[in-house]
């Protein structure tokens, strides 16, 4: 340890002993990423041939395996188009690493996807800006989606990934599930909304309550709670704020606190939902600062319900706008009208010139 982080009597100081844990965290980041480097070197070495890959992978193939299970096999650790290698020599792999068979290749499964499917934020790992567990988190979310949509999660989240939250992970893995592999998701998610008052195990006169609600309904009901506890508040209640939402549920119940549903659109809670390109899912930002992706179908239950909903087309970031004419097309982004320089007020010049530019 360097004498600057030391007292006279050679004791460590406060700043001494932080920096001595930043830098075994950093050794340590190092460390598993030698490790996960030297797995990926035997990936490579070790995989199987593509015709093979794709003969063990076939139907036929895997309905022999259900009747005969002697012999290695293949084995398909990550998503579509990445490596596949060997059961057997994967195993010993896993064994040493210290860790067993479903373990193991749970971690080899989550390198390949990383390194094969996931270029971008694997990048991110390999400079140490992205810790090689939360990586992995998103390397498990995607070992099930297509090329496509694994690449669509790779650009959404490699430029943030090292800020981006285990729920926004999940979030983008749903929409690139909606866009690419419709087929994977539940065929209506709806049926499984419930509400269950279990009275059955109440104890001391208190009853549990589960409920899956509908998104807006769930935010209606959220508002409500929220009124009547700040209503009980507000006529001398003591109670902490938990057990007054508990009571302002209970008036709804009986109807003293319920939703004026009849409003004709006055008092309405607004829904603003951006469309990109057309697509079937939209990013619909119930309240600011809560992105969650939604059907077109759902906006259409939302539509006919008291919700004040605004649909609005927003600009593809990916997307090129690009056009060889001075006038704009339809789908370029709209121009400001004043001059691009903070100091400059003047008005920008509505006719077209002599010369044409891209725009």
């Amino acid at each position: 340890m360097r004498k600057a982080l030391l007292t006279c009597d050679n004791e460590p100081t406060p700043v001494g002993l932080v920096a001595a844990v930043r830098a075994a965290a950093a050794t340590e980041r190092r460390v598993q990423l030698d490790k996960a480097l030297a797995v990926l070197e035997w990936v490579a070495a070790r995989q199987l041939p593509e015709d093979r890959a794709a003969e063990e992978w076939a139907d036929e193939h895997l309905d022999e395996m259900t009747k005969d299970r002697f012999g290695s096999q293949a084995l398909h650790l990550a998503g579509p188009g990445a490596p596949v290698v060997e059961e057997d020599e994967a195993y010993e792999i896993a064994a040493a690493l210290g860790l067993s068979r479903q373990s193991g290749s749970r971690y080899v499964g989550e390198l390949i996807e990383l390194r094969y499917l996931l270029p971008r934020i694997w990048s991110r790992v390999t400079a140490l800006d992205l810790p090689l567990w939360k990586a992995r988190k998103i390397a498990a979310a995607t070992c099930t989606l297509p090329e496509a949509g694994a690449a669509y999660v790779d650009a959404q989240l490699a430029w943030a990934a090292a800020r981006t939250t285990l729920a926004q992970i999940d979030r983008t893995v749903d929409e690139a599930m909606v866009r690419f592999a419709p087929d994977l998701l539940p065929e209506d998610p709806s049926d499984h909304r419930d509400v269950i008052v279990d009275l059955d195990q109440a104890k001391h006169g208190l009853v549990s309550i589960d409920a899956l609600l509908d998104l807006d309904d769930a935010l209606d009901l959220e508002d409500a709670l929220r009124t009547g506890a700040v209503a009980l508040k507000e006529a001398g209640s003591d109670d902490p704020l938990g057990v007054r939402r508990a009571k302002a549920l209970g008036d709804l119940a009986r109807g003293q606190g319920a939703l004026d549903l009849e409003t004709n659109g006055v008092g309405r809670r607004p829904l603003v939902v951006n469309v990109v390109s057309g697509q079937a899912t939209c990013e619909a930002f119930v309240r600011a600062g809560l992105p969650v992706t939604v059907t077109v179908e759902q906006i259409k239950d939302w539509c006919t319900a008291a919700t004040k909903v605004t649909v609005r087309e927003v600009l593809d970031l990916r997307a090129d706008y690009s056009t060889t004419s001075y006038t704009p097309t339809r789908s370029s982004p709209p121009r400001s009208a004043g001059c691009i320089r903070p100091v400059c007020s003047r008005i920008a010049n509505s006719r077209p010139s002599a010369a044409t530019s891209t725009t």
